[in-house]
């Protein structure tokens, strides 16, 4: 089987020797020769020493011992100077270190006796014995008395993985357990790779990642069978019972777990058998069989009292506590929570136990009425909840327990918006707060603050240095040995190091995440409430977020007025408005020609698209018969009506419906979770006829990935547009990079530069904090929609310009990325908004322009529709020049496009948005053309 793994991806086993380590290998072979004469002298000249001499002895032994191992371990497995290493590891440390311990035995004897030697020398060997068969028990064989020491050390690093994942910090647990995984002298041990696949399927499995936990607890059990270990297997048969209950397949759960209680017998660690009875209590509950539920729930909770599992004695209390809840026994309730309490506070539990027993207390306090407690208790669920998608940071891990959340969240928001119908304004700060932790990021920081490349030293850069390179590989040019040589078995190269890669951009991700998390720990968190004191004055705050309830789609937000006063909204959709919102947030198959938007096919709908442009700046092949581009083509304008009523607050829709187009409107920054990012906001009909219905016409749209972006600190930019500028245009349409060259041209003059190669803009992207001050940078080619920090624009056939590139790169105060989905970001919930423009943002872009859809491109049957996205962006840079705010000159330039061509869909117009916040926008700018 191949390894189509990333070099960089294999950790330590391929680096080379740093120079500090090599360093530290030299100042400890000197010591210990040192040492080695010391005690060699002693003997021959038989001078016993003196006590203090002996300890200081022993102390140097240890610490010998200790660096010993700590220069080994990294180092066993590396190419770089191997001769050296081969010496020194076979056979020159073990020399040197039983050495220092046999004359270490003699200066004894001289200086006790032969008896007290004798003595100290069995206890010695005892311990050793006993290590070693601990040892054997642990990795399933025997082990060379120098390997001892290194197979403690890699054990270690699985035991201090569990106890980060107890902690919720999952993505560093996952890294400390890799750096024992990939060490070659585990994988002689197959009893080891079964215990470290155990503790790796848990975390899938809480993760939702289900079928790697099944394949690895199955795997673990079969091995376990054929070597009889019933307490190991005992535990494997636990993991999989645990398995089935999240998937809801209550009688394999159950059968599983009795069988891992028949197979162990007295061998089960407690733990488990404590975890059962508890997972019993659960699968009761959820299939109404209370009786049964409180006898499991009191046996589990009397057994982890006894034998001290704290944190399972926790989540048995909060099962009663439900159970007394819903039997109506109230103070037996509070009882058992204020037992729950006690006990994850003695075993200090992670989040994830915290997180539970928070959400009891809210079902709790609402059973018995007590509103007010129970959005208490739901708010510090929900910032727990935040906490532990933060410490897991594998991104589809993160979107599952969002997922999952989902239902808990929802119903807190309906609580408080319920209290707030009836006039507590209280819960317009829960909301406020509930609203700001969905879109959080720490990134900004991480970005802006060069952590990602600078040249701290830690344990972490040298992975995320080998990991920018191996990526920056990956995009680099398709040498013509690969492309010469296709294989008809084989993937395409484009197709193969799509697979290769993505493993590094996920990596990638994690390690920042990481890294932030370390150098920031401690720190105060930001103030919760409003945040309206983050938002530029003048401008209006629109917050949405987008709930699955059970099929029915539900949308929840906030909107903040420049006066501070902030206005939350639940709006739940009709089948009809949620059918329109589902065609674009939901990637649609492959559909028949004449499938038509509202499902079968029409002569309007033919006729639209029969006078479009045929070819778009996107590498995606589906678009054309996609649901969501079959929605902006439609003439059929009812559906953005209907789409605003869903999305916006009825006093915000009416304020926008009042304002002039044509003469000054308001500033609405919009800051939509993940899910609503695709959705055309600018094409929302905020009135129901004219030529001016769109919400691009009555207000000036900026767009924001997260509230986090925002930075009270930056400076306002002077001519943010008016300067330097240069531009690459390469590989879309030639009639179209010939109009946006003459209009740069026009615009600029002899300021532009027109960079020739790829070569020569990420020259310039190196540079750019270096070199004169240049204000902006167009860039027209294609683009895709991959997610995170695989999002990249295609600069030639073969190079590709990636968002993880990008974290080594600076950017002009204006970015101009005329390509398809350039403005696209990461669908999944509940995670960092990653992708192009936010990495653009944290890395020196105030204002990134770029496409929320696949943008038209070429000639059109229709000749007023050809070419729109290089005229409309023709128009842009000559008003750009003019220093006009760019968020401003988007709007003027899309809507001059449109005065001759009302009746134009808004796939033409509608895919270029702005991003970022213009503090040059003032209120009631004039926004008409």
């Amino acid at each position: 089987m191949v390894d189509n793994r990333p070099r960089a991806y294999l950790l330590q086993q391929q680096d080379e020797v740093g120079a500090g380590r090599k360093g530290l290998l030299a100042a400890l072979i000197l010591a210990q020769i040192a040492v080695l004469a010391f005690l060699v002298s002693a003997m021959l000249g038989r001078n016993p020493p003196s006590i203090l001499q002996l300890l200081i002895l022993l102390v140097l032994a240890q610490l010998f011992r200790a660096l010993n191992d700590k220069i080994y371990l990294p180092t066993l497995a590396t190419r770089g100077d191997a001769a050296v290493l081969r010496v020194y590891a076979g056979a020159f440390r073990p020399l040197l270190t039983c050495t220092i311990w046999v004359a270490l035995a003699v200066l004894t004897w001289l200086q006790f006796g032969a008896q007290v030697a004798v003595v100290g020398g069995l206890v010695l060997v005892g311990i050793g014995l006993r290590t070693l068969i601990n040892l054997r028990r642990a990795t399933g064989g025997l082990l060379r008395w120098r390997d001892i020491q290194l197979m403690n050390s890699l054990l270690a690093f699985v035991s201090q993985a569990d106890v980060e994942a107890r902690r919720g910090e999952l993505a560093a647990a996952r890294e400390l357990q890799d750096r024992a995984a990939n060490h070659p002298a585990v994988r002689k041990h197959p009893k080891v790779l079964h215990t470290i696949a155990m503790q790796r399927a848990a975390w899938a499995l809480v993760q939702g990642d289900h079928a790697l936990a099944e394949r690895q607890f199955k795997d673990a059990a079969e091995y376990l069978r054929k070597h009889t270990d019933r307490s190991a297997l005992g535990e494997a048969l636990t993991g999989l019972g645990n398995l089935y209950l999240a998937q809801e397949r209550y009688a394999e759960a159950r059968a599983v777990m009795t069988e891992a209680l028949r197979v162990a017998g007295g061998k089960m660690y407690r733990l488990n058998r404590v975890r059962i009875e508890y997972n019993l209590a659960v699968i009761c509950v959820q299939t109404d069989d209370t009786e049964a539920a409180l006898s499991h729930a009191l046996e589990a909770r009397t057994l982890s009292r006894q034998w001290g599992a704290f944190t399972v004695l926790g989540n048995a209390c909060d099962v009663l506590a439900g159970v007394a809840a819903e039997a109506g026994r109230p103070d037996e309730a509070d009882a058992y929570l204020a037992e729950a309490a006690e006990a994850y506070r003695q075993d200090d539990a992670g989040p994830n136990s915290w997180t539970r027993h928070h959400l009891m207390r809210a079902i709790v306090f609402t059973v018995r009425g007590d509103e007010v407690h129970a959005l208490d208790a739901y708010l510090l669920m929900i910032r727990l909840l935040s906490e532990v998608r933060a410490g897991w940071g594998w991104r589809d891990a993160q979107a599952h327990l969002t997922r999952v959340m989902g239902e808990q969240e929802l119903t807190a928001v309906r609580l408080a918006h319920a209290r707030y119908d009836r006039g507590d304004d209280s819960a317009v700060d829960f909301l406020t707060e509930v609203m700001d932790l969905s879109s959080r990021t720490a990134l900004r920081q991480v970005l802006r603050g060069g952590i990602a490349t600078d040249d701290r030293a830690d344990d972490l850069q040298p992975d995320l240095v080998r990991l920018l390179g191996e990526i920056a590989s990956y995009e680099d040019a398709i040498s013509g040995q690969q492309s010469a040589q296709p294989g008809a078995d084989q993937p395409d190269d484009r197709e193969r190091k799509g697979l290769v890669s993505l493993a590094a951009y996920e990596r990638l991700e994690s390690l920042v995440s990481i890294r932030f998390r370390r150098m920031f720990q401690g720190t105060a968190p930001p103030a919760s409430g409003a945040p309206a004191g983050r938002v530029p004055p003048g401008s209006h705050l629109l917050q949405a977020r987008l709930f699955d309830d059970d099929g029915s789609v539900v949308i929840t937000g906030i909107w903040t007025s420049p006066d501070g006063v902030r206005v939350p909204y639940l709006h739940t959709a009709t089948d009809r408005q949620a059918s329109i919102i589902r065609d674009f947030i939901v990637p649609a198959p492959r559909r028949a020609a004449g499938d038509g938007v509202e499902g079968g096919a029409g002569e309007s709908v033919d006729g639209a698209a029969g006078a479009l442009p045929t070819t778009f700046r996107a590498q995606n092949g589906e678009w054309g018969t996609s649901r969501h581009f079959r929605r902006l083509r439609t003439p059929k304008w009812g559906q953005w009506s209907e789409l605003a009523a869903l999305l916006l607050p009825a006093g915000l829709l009416t304020l926008l419906s009042r304002s002039d187009p044509d003469g000054d409107v308001p500033h609405l920054l919009i800051v939509p979770d993940p899910v609503l990012w695709r959705v055309p906001w600018a094409v929302l009909a905020v009135r129901n006829d004219g030529a001016d219905r769109f919400l691009a016409d009555h207000a000036i749209l900026s767009y924001l990935p997260s509230l986090a972006l925002l930075d009270d600190t930056a400076p306002d930019v002077e001519q943010q547009s008016h300067g330097p500028a240069a531009a690459y245009l390469a590989d879309v349409d030639a009639d179209g990079i010939r109009i946006e060259k003459e209009a740069l041209t026009s615009a600029y003059g002899d300021t532009v530069e027109f960079l020739p190669t790829p070569e020569a803009l990420l020259s310039v992207l190196r540079d750019c904090g270096t070199r004169s001050p240049l204000r902006l940078l167009a860039v027209s080619v294609h683009g895709n929609g991959s997610p995170g920090l695989a999002h990249a624009l295609a600069l030639t056939d073969g190079t590709e310009l990636s968002a993880a590139r990008m974290l080594a790169l600076r950017f002009p105060p204006l970015l101009l990325i005329n390509a398809c989905l350039s403005a696209e970001l990461d669908q999944r919930q509940g995670t960092d908004p990653l992708g192009i423009p936010t990495v653009a943002l944290c890395r020196g872009a105030e204002t990134v322009l770029g496409g929320l859809f696949p943008l038209p491109d070429g000639t059109a049957a229709n000749p007023e529709y050809s070419h729109a996205t290089a005229t409309i962006v023709s128009h842009l840079y000559g008003l750009l020049s003019a220093g006009v705010p760019p968020s401003i000159a988007l709007r003027r330039a899309q809507r001059r496009w449109r005065e001759s061509r009302p009746e134009a869909p808004p796939v033409l117009w509608a895919g270029l948005v702005a991003l970022g916040v213009d503090s040059r926008v003032p209120a009631g700018t004039s926004g008409g053309s």
